[in-house]
């Protein structure tokens, strides 16, 4: 039996133009997911004008350590929309096909669709959402109580996500890169998801909050809460987002 590992190094390895529809000239696939019928759209405030301290990068790197639990505790709107901004916002848009973002992305591809689950986010109803990185907006997706839950089960992270301020849940369209890169383009979507959680941990530490990343997750589950089509996206990356110490 091939090892998988290996059969996927192999089938993207680089350069294959075979694979490479952008060649080809068929159609882009579009940047952004269409949103489902009855979701409602919430604008969040501008993270440009959201005031944060100064650190230094030394003192944001050197205070990342493992999370094993979160207290109870919340974020602010605010304070969301900078972190969202932080791991896959804009920085400039100078043209439709001419996008910078905060991360990198491979021939700019950005194949990440980034949700999350609200647990105690101040203004926001508990439940799942997702970005809109063009319009820096989120779509209320699904509103239940239950759904820190739900994740806390399908990662088996009960005292991180039951507790968390908010879970990010990255997602990959891959055929966005894959158009353009060819089977290499799969190699993208998860050295761009590192990309993401890497600004989110930096990010946070900023506003006093703390990373837990859970790479390790029941794909099948998530994907059911997240209700994604497993055909053209799937699970990536999971990344809880809350504070060690109790709020005053």
């Amino acid at each position: 039996m091939p090892d998988p590992g290996t059969e996927f190094l192999k089938k993207t390895q680089y350069p294959d133009f075979s694979t490479v529809d952008l060649i080809l000239r068929v159609k882009e696939p579009p940047a952004e997911i269409p949103l489902r019928r009855g979701a409602g759209i919430i604008k969040l405030p501008n993270p440009k004008r959201f005031k944060v301290p100064d650190v230094p990068a030394r003192e944001a790197i050197e205070s990342y350590e493992p999370v094993p639990f979160f207290a109870r505790s919340s974020i602010t709107l605010k304070e969301l929309s900078f972190l969202l901004w932080s791991c896959q916002g804009f920085k400039k848009i100078v043209s439709e096909h001419l996008q910078v973002r905060n991360i990198p992305s491979s021939g700019g591809r950005y194949p990440l669709e980034t949700y999350f689950v609200a647990g105690e986010v101040e203004g926001l109803e508990t439940g799942l959402y997702r970005y809109r990185p063009l319009t820096h907006t989120i779509a209320a997706l699904r509103i239940d109580s239950d759904l820190p839950f739900e994740l806390g089960t399908a990662t088996m992270n009960f005292k991180v996500v039951t507790r968390a301020a908010a879970t990010f849940i990255w997602t990959a369209v891959p055929y966005r890169s894959v158009w353009s890169l060819g089977n290499r383009g799969y190699r993208s979507v998860f050295i761009e998801a590192g990309h993401s959680c890497q600004a989110l941990i930096m990010a946070s530490s900023v506003i006093g909050c703390a990373v837990h990343p859970l790479d390790l997750f029941h794909d099948a589950m998530v994907s059911q809460l997240t209700g994604i089509d497993n055909e053209t996206e799937f699970p990536v990356y999971i990344a809880a987002v809350g504070r060690v110490e109790r709020e005053l």
